[in-house]
């Protein structure tokens, strides 16, 4: 880490920049020289101007910004620099930056190997690592987010990951367990008795409905007979299709856009069985339709066809 995250950099001598665009910064290290230097003590900048050695101690590239705005470099160690960095000899990274009169820092130039900091950075080999091992960088928000310090490592963050996707799994049993049979809790007969009363209500319910759609479906056809627009001896017909509310509401819409068919006039009650039969217009020309004489319309009307 060259940057810390923060958007004021403070140093310990009191002075303080601006990391306000840390990527570009990056962008802009980056663009400068692929390689930066990373020499001892700043003798880039102390000792060459006096014609003194500056030997760089490892080179840094790929300069970038995570997420937290600090800024990061891969850095390609010389034998030497590893082997300060491996015995300890420097602890610390300490960079060199340009920046505007207004403080903002707008690109790094190099680095330093040294024991006494001014921006308060990580150390480059901090005593939780043996070996040289290489550290991981660990993001301050992630390490929040699982409750660990700024100096947990890899091991700390993996071991805190496995124990949430325990505790998740433990949770997801749980939620299983409360799955429950209602049985575990009331009694069977109980339950039953719940059930038999759900099923009375709902034949009830429907019991209710057909006896209602029946008296709908007779007064609509007895109206329709009393509008003269279908036959009395009809009606068992009409009261079938009237038998759904889907026929119902087909009929009733037939019925309010038909005309009235059926003649007031009737045949005498007190005719004699072989006197003519005499049609009304309507009936004649239904019956001339059908192919039929007065006497057979007569009979067939009569018996209700």
């Amino acid at each position: 880490m060259l940057i810390p995250s923060d958007n004021i950099v403070k140093g310990r001598d009191k002075r303080e920049w601006k990391n306000q665009n840390p990527k570009q910064v990056a962008l802009n290290s980056n663009a400068r020289f692929p390689l930066l230097p990373i020499d001892e003590n700043h003798s880039t900048d102390l000792s060459a101007p006096r014609g003194g050695s500056s030997p760089a101690f490892g080179w840094m590239k790929n300069l970038c910004a995570d997420e937290t705005g600090a800024i990061w470099a891969d850095v390609e160690w010389t034998e030497r620099g590893r082997d300060a960095v491996a015995k300890k000899e420097y602890r610390f990274i300490s960079p060199v930056f340009s920046h505007n009169e207004k403080g903002e820092i707008n690109c790094i130039l190099r680095a330093a190997l040294t024991n006494t900091p001014n921006l308060e950075l990580p150390a480059l080999n901090s005593e939780r690592l043996e070996n040289n091992e290489k550290e991981v960088p660990m993001f301050k928000e992630l390490l929040t987010l699982l409750g660990l310090p700024e100096t947990a490592t890899e091991a700390d963050v993996i071991a805190a990951v496995k124990t949430l996707n325990a505790a998740k799994e433990t949770t997801a049993l749980q939620a299983e367990k409360l799955k429950v049979d209602l049985a575990a809790y009331a009694p069977r007969a109980d339950l039953n008795a719940m059930e038999t009363r759900a099923v009375t209500a709902e034949k009830q319910i429907a019991a209710l409905n057909a006896e209602q759609l029946k008296k709908d479906a007779e007064a609509a056809v007895d109206t329709a007979i009393a509008n003269r627009k279908i036959a009395p001896a009809s009606k068992d017909q009409y009261l079938v299709l009237c038998s759904t509310k889907e026929g119902l509401e087909t009929f009733r819409n037939i019925i309010a856009a038909s005309p009235a068919i059926i003649s007031t006039e009737s045949t005498p009650a007190n005719a004699a069985p072989d006197a003519q039969i005499s049609l009304n217009s309507e009936e004649a020309s239904f019956a001339k339709a059908a192919g039929k004489t007065p006497e057979e319309w007569a009979k067939l009307k009569e018996a209700g066809k």
